[in-house]
């Protein structure tokens, strides 16, 4: 009876592991680049291009994706052709990442860009899955701003797999 007993735990718990390994968690690791174009370098950070980035970790990290960010980076003038030209590619595939969501905030003049232009990358194989630009809207409230960046970047997640 103590020998039947055994093997019943046995078979038990090896068929809960199988269940439990047949089903293993995968999250794509996602990582965001936010560029300025025409700000002046002065040191200082702009709170809309922060708001940016912290409007992709909270959704995309709510959304169940690995998620990581580089500092902001901030060029005097718009980029001409490839924008993979102003990221280093070989650090980013090291770092496992497996797609790449580059915000790029236009400024002309004003703390709050006139067009933004995203586009997604998956690293490996180096692919755009979508570039997408939208217009600058009418100023709000600092809260519904927020949520308002956190719409967009909802609207992305279906792009990643």
């Amino acid at each position: 009876m103590e020998v039947c007993m055994i093997s019943k735990k046995k078979i038990t718990l090896t068929v809960f592991l199988m269940v439990f390994l047949a089903f293993s968690a995968q999250a794509s690791m996602v990582s965001f680049y936010i560029i300025e174009t025409g700000l002046s370098d002065n040191g200082k950070e702009n709170e809309y291009s922060v708001l940016w980035e912290n409007a992709f970790l909270d959704v995309f990290f709510d959304g169940g994706f690995i998620v990581s960010n580089a500092p902001i980076l901030r060029l005097e003038e718009k980029p001409e052709g490839d924008i993979l030209r102003q990221i280093n590619m070989h650090q980013v595939r090291n770092a496992g990442i497996d797609f790449l969501i580059i915000a790029q905030l236009d400024f002309h003049e004003e703390l709050i860009p006139s067009e933004i232009t995203f586009y997604i990358y998956k690293v490996t194989p180096r692919e755009l899955i979508l570039e997408r630009k939208i217009e600058r809207r009418q100023s709000r409230a600092s809260r519904e701003e927020y949520e308002y960046l956190k719409s967009i970047a909802r609207g992305l997640i279906p792009y990643i797999d």
